[in-house]
């Protein structure tokens, strides 16, 4: 490969790379954790591969975060390491009414549940087509070093067990 090509190669990546951080500074107010996305509830509000996800920290460290995802299925984020692999992932799903959320950890290519819990606040919600997911955890549970590697999913079925339809990747930066 000639210099020039290898040179624009790596700014091409650097440039993708920095345009998936996003940083966030606190804010007094925190979104209310009700299954929707407001306008202006979130500081950032960006969407990734046809996946809709906010964030906001309150100058108290609780970060809140949303996803909407076009399915009336599950929906995911996953928190720590940008990959299933080693993340915290909280899934969810509404179905006849009734939400449904499953705590898990990834392992590999996969995830199982666990039982202790980082969630201050929940909420699922299916209308129109769509998914959304707010929840609220501390975020010194999951920040190394000003990052948090967040990793977002949704699938067609209203379960924990099918594969995902999309995924997408970022990273907060504090």
């Amino acid at each position: 490969m000639n210099r020039r090509l290898a040179s624009t190669a790596l700014f091409l990546l650097l440039a993708v790379t920095a345009a998936m951080a996003l940083p966030l500074a606190p804010q007094s107010a925190r979104p209310g954790i009700d299954g929707t996305i407001r306008a202006g509830e979130y500081a950032d509000v960006v969407t990734l591969n046809g996946i809709e996800f906010g964030a906001a920290l309150s100058d108290t460290g609780i970060l809140s975060l949303a996803i909407r995802a076009p399915t009336s299925g599950w929906v995911a984020i996953g928190l720590g390491t940008g990959i299933m692999d080693g993340s915290w992932i909280l899934m969810a799903y509404e179905a006849n009414g009734k939400p449904e959320f499953s705590e898990q950890k990834g392992i590999s290519h996969f995830h199982r549940p666990i039982t202790d819990t980082r969630l201050i606040a929940r909420a699922v919600k299916t209308a129109g087509g769509s998914t959304t997911l707010e929840f609220q955890v501390r975020l010194s549970d999951f920040e190394k070093n000003g990052r948090l590697p967040v990793i977002l999913a949704y699938g067609r079925h209203a379960d924990f067990r099918s594969y995902h339809e999309a995924h997408a990747q970022t990273v907060l930066t504090f």
